[in-house]
């Protein structure tokens, strides 16, 4: 693979996805170089209703469809409906985060589509699976945070559940989709042959568990709520200084012996309820107590210097403003800028990965709604009577 290109070049998606989880991982397949094609409603992905506005344009959809060209089409209209079956008759990948049985009623599900293209790699992002007494529910990222147990274990001990304060449940069954497709792909380069893909949000939430609910597995003891604290580390937590919080975590018995040196709390290593970790996470209330007063002393810039140093994880509770100057994420060009025909400068978080060295290829905008849909119509050899009419839906 030359340098600077990227794994999924020369592969063509079709995403009928709306709001983030299908979105957010049809722009990771664009990142990886793939070619993805955006199928719309006539009012457009409900994403681009979402407050704040940079002109008129959604910042939220702006976040999740970098890398795509837009098609607005009505899947309810037959010959709408029949221009969407032959772009995924064309396409590579297929995917969506229709409610369960919605594809299926429109015509668009796996077997409808395969009997047309046997290489294809079906992707359906569902709540709650495609099969099993809870397949038809609807649900959002709130629902899937509440009932995979995540919520329990967020906040603080003595405040009510919490969620993560992102839609997390979207993103990471979205790159859980994504690393689908892609093995799937792999597959299909061996055999010939293509594959469904079926990937639950609140399966997946409960499957970034795996630690605690293990855990749970194991003892059938609740993990309470610890706020940032570990329920298997300590210290291990957010804590003030002479002049702001930062976070650390001491993970084994060597960080402690010399995180103890770097405090002046030599003491504690005779400490029998410090003696190991075990015994620290059991008495972790007394110990931050000790902790804290040590960290008092100083500045956090002055502490973050010193662990620096020592090798211990520390650092700061970031705002998005000391996000954007840190130089370590402007390094990894984490804020991309585009120049939005509409939007004008927008500002939208970069891509994770770098491959042989380089990014991906992010110049292509987030598309306004329909930007697209009559040069797409036109590749599919369409008759200009069929282009025109819906194009002007």
């Amino acid at each position: 693979m030359p340098a600077h290109s990227m794994p999924l070049q020369g592969v063509k998606v079709l995403e009928l996805g709306a709001l983030v989880a299908a979105p957010y991982c049809g722009m990771l397949l664009a990142d990886l170089g793939a070619e993805v094609i955006k199928v719309e409603p006539p009012e457009g992905d409900m994403a681009r209703e979402f407050a704040p506005f940079i002109n008129g344009e959604s910042a939220f959809f702006l976040s999740v469809n970098r890398g795509k060209r837009s098609v607005r089409l009505d899947v309810k209209d037959p010959e709408s409906l029949a221009a969407v079956r032959a772009l995924a008759a064309s396409s590579d990948v297929v995917l969506h985060n229709f409610r369960t049985g919605v594809a299926e009623r429109l015509g668009l599900g796996y077997e409808d589509l395969a009997a047309e293209n046997p290489g294809l790699v079906y992707c359906a992002v569902s709540g709650f699976g495609p099969t099993g007494p809870m397949a038809q529910r609807p649900g959002i990222d709130l629902i899937f945070q509440a009932e995979s147990g995540m919520m329990a274990i967020t906040g603080t001990p003595d405040g009510p559940p919490a969620k993560v304060g992102s839609n997390a449940a979207d993103v990471y069954a979205a790159t859980t989709a994504a690393m689908c497709i892609t093995s799937a792909l792999v597959s299909r380069a061996v055999t010939g042959v293509g594959a469904r893909v079926d990937v639950s949000l609140r399966d997946s939430f409960l499957a970034l568990q795996a630690c605690w609910f293990s855990s749970w597995l194991a003892t059938g003891e609740q993990p309470g709520r610890l706020g940032a604290a570990s329920p298997f580390t300590a210290p291990t937590d957010v804590f003030p200084t002479a002049d702001g919080l930062i976070v650390l975590a001491v993970v084994n018995a060597k960080h402690w012996t010399i995180f103890c040196g770097v405090l002046g709390l030599e003491r504690l290593l005779l400490d029998p309820r410090f003696a190991d970790n075990e015994s620290r996470v059991a008495n972790a209330t007394q110990l931050r107590s000790e902790v804290i007063a040590a960290l008092r002393e100083r500045t956090a810039a002055q502490w973050l210097t010193e662990f620096d140093r020592a090798k211990i994880p520390a650092g700061r509770v970031y705002e998005y403003a000391d996000v954007v100057d840190d130089e370590q994420f402007r390094h990894n060009e984490m804020v991309l800028t585009y120049d939005h025909p509409r939007a004008g400068e927008v500002r939208v978080q970069g891509s994770p990965f770098w491959i042989n060295g380089g990014k991906a290829d992010t110049s292509l905008v987030p598309p306004m709604l329909g930007e697209h849909t009559r040069e797409v119509l036109e590749s599919l050899q369409l008759s200009p009577d069929v282009v025109d009419r819906l194009a002007q839906q």
